[in-house]
């Protein structure tokens, strides 16, 4: 082997380990480039100053129309409905803002402050249930609610529930007529304004019917403060009112009841 030839082998040799020490670079280059761009795309932004929000002029003034629009719509109901025992109730009141994940290869972004009250009362009431469910539509309508377009009301959807369809067997009829009673509404404001429901539910047993928005029949996320979010990186939050019903505890005596629930948010 001449010389020549070991000269070539070494150089080539060289050119081998400098093209591999460019590979190895190159690689922990762009490990460390992933790394930053993936930690960079699930770091969650700062958040919104929530606090300074729910603390505004503009947000205590509309507070104060939401505390009394509820408080007003409940003893409105309650007189509407003497029949009702009233068991308890609860107030989530609250502004929140959460950091949603973004689609794939965008970072978390930030919700909009909301700022929310939501008034629950539970009652109880025995007799004739579709004579109490009308009683019920009226007074919503009476005090200016309306149900959606295309949606029952309480004494439709009783109906529907326990309706066997006309090509039903007798098994089948037998069935739908002992369906337990469980019926919801939820309605909207007569005068198309914005921003508030009004939901009525009533269900049979001794239990408090369940309640959209409300944490009553929920687990806690939170700890023995029984409060479903916290200020943490991922959330802001700021409570001015969070009373819970006792699910437990709330009995009426001594009828046997039918729970009903109004909500208003």
């Amino acid at each position: 082997m001449s010389a020549g030839d070991d000269s070539v082998r070494a150089g080539i040799r060289r050119v081998m380990l400098t093209l591999l020490g460019m590979v190895a670079a190159g690689a922990v280059i762009f490990v460390a480039v992933v790394a930053w761009q993936v930690h960079d795309l699930t770091t969650v932004p700062h958040g919104p100053d929530a606090e300074a929000l729910a603390r505004s002029a503009a947000t205590r003034e509309a507070r104060d129309r939401a505390v009394a629009f509820g408080d007003d719509q409940t003893a409105r109901l309650r007189a509407a409905a003497p029949w009702a025992q009233v068991l308890d109730g609860s107030v989530a009141d609250r502004c929140h803002a959460e950091a949603r994940s973004g689609s794939f290869g965008g970072r978390p972004a930030w919700s909009p402050v909301v700022c929310r009250r939501t008034t629950v009362l539970y009652a109880a009431f025995d007799g004739e249930i579709e004579q109490r469910l009308a009683d019920l539509d009226r007074a919503a309508e009476g005090l200016g609610w309306k149900v959606r377009p295309g949606d029952r009301n309480l004494v439709q959807q009783l109906r529907y529930a326990h309706s066997p369809g006309s090509d039903a067997t007798a098994e089948q009829t037998a069935q739908a007529l002992a369906r337990p009673n469980s019926v919801s509404v939820d309605h909207v404001p007569a005068d198309a304004r914005r921003g508030i429901t009004l939901t009525v539910g009533v269900a049979d047993g001794r239990g408090l019917p369940w309640v959209k928005d409300s944490w009553d029949q929920q687990p806690s996320r939170s700890g023995a403060d029984a409060k479903p979010y916290l200020d943490r990186e991922s959330e802001r939050v700021v409570y001015f009112d969070w009373r819970r019903a006792d699910t437990e505890g709330s009995r009426p005596r001594p009828i046997r009841p039918t729970g009903t629930c109004w909500r208003s948010v």
